[in-house]
């Protein structure tokens, strides 16, 4: 005699221990051969038991207000900058670690610092490009997330000599990124530049001790920073901005939900979209990269 569908299962159950936890978890869950899970109760009961609508008081306790951001610009060509400073402690020794270099240099990249032997200002020289090239490349993609073993330098040799160096970096979906460094026995400060941006760039690194913070700065610029170093690096700025015959400057970072966006000059009151800009600081010393549209 041929069973149904529904006997068979039962009989199973009955005649196996698997059978019997299994048609206990399908009891229990109510779904079994097509039975209808119970339907979720109300959060909400009244004082007659019966399901109330609820004042939203619950939702509003749980509703943030969000500061309103600035509106997102369209960006097409781009500035960053990088500075290490040789004598900083942070700085020694890095070339010999190979946990970091792993993590932060592509295979082509390690070989290259490994047979030429270059050492720490090989090492400096890749860190640098791909620090300056992620400042100017997160200008245009805000959400690129900084991940320096996926992306290449090329760049012929790790080398410093009395000229100025060139090379690229590669960050996909960019075009490549040029990079530039300048040198002294105590700093090494590389520029990138992405897309058409204005020449000629500005730049000048100085001394911790020789570039005294202005007096004074706006309410909204110091929202963004609190360190010696970085007010020092404004002033710099400030200072490579006015030889442009750019006065009343401020240097701004605006706050947006998800931290703080580049910094931006303004003159005047006015945001200066046609001037790029780029800060950074190392150890005892500042630098910054300026570029104006005439």
């Amino acid at each position: 005699m041929r069973l149904s569908a529904r006997h068979a299962f039962r009989r199973f159950c009955r005649l196996s221990d698997a059978g019997r936890s299994l048609l206990r978890a399908t009891e229990d869950d109510g779904a079994a051969f097509g039975q209808h899970r119970p339907a979720p109760r109300s959060r909400f009961v009244g004082a007659d038991h019966r399901p109330a609508q609820g004042d939203g008081r619950r939702i509003l306790r749980r509703t943030r207000v969000r500061r309103a951001e600035p509106a997102v610009r369209f960006v097409k060509a781009a500035l960053g900058n990088d500075l290490i400073d040789f004598r900083a402690s942070h700085n020694r020794g890095r070339a010999e670690q190979p946990r970091l270099l792993a993590r932060v240099l592509t295979a082509s990249e390690r070989t290259q610092l490994a047979n030429q032997g270059s050492g720490d200002v090989g090492f400096a020289l890749l860190w640098s490009a791909k620090e300056a090239a992620y400042k100017a490349a997160k200008k245009i993609q805000p959400a690129l997330v900084f991940a320096p073993g996926r992306w290449q330098v090329d760049c012929a040799d790790l080398a410093l000599d009395d000229s100025r160096k060139h090379g690229t970096v590669i960050i996909a979906d960019h075009p490549p990124i040029a990079v530039s460094w300048q040198h002294h026995a105590h700093w090494l400060h590389c520029i990138a530049v992405l897309g058409p941006v204005p020449q000629p760039i500005d730049s000048a690194v100085v001394a911790l001790a020789d570039c005294a913070p202005a007096a004074s700065f706006s309410e909204r610029e110091r929202d963004s920073f609190s360190r010696e170093q970085s007010a020092a690096v404004r002033t710099l700025a400030r200072q490579l901005l006015a030889q442009r015959g750019i006065g009343d400057s401020e240097i701004v970072r605006e706050r947006i939900e998800r931290g703080l966006l580049p910094p931006r000059v303004f003159s005047n009151g006015v945001a200066r979209d046609d001037i790029q800009l780029s800060l950074s600081h190392d150890g005892d010393y500042v630098a910054a990269a300026i570029a104006v549209e005439v």
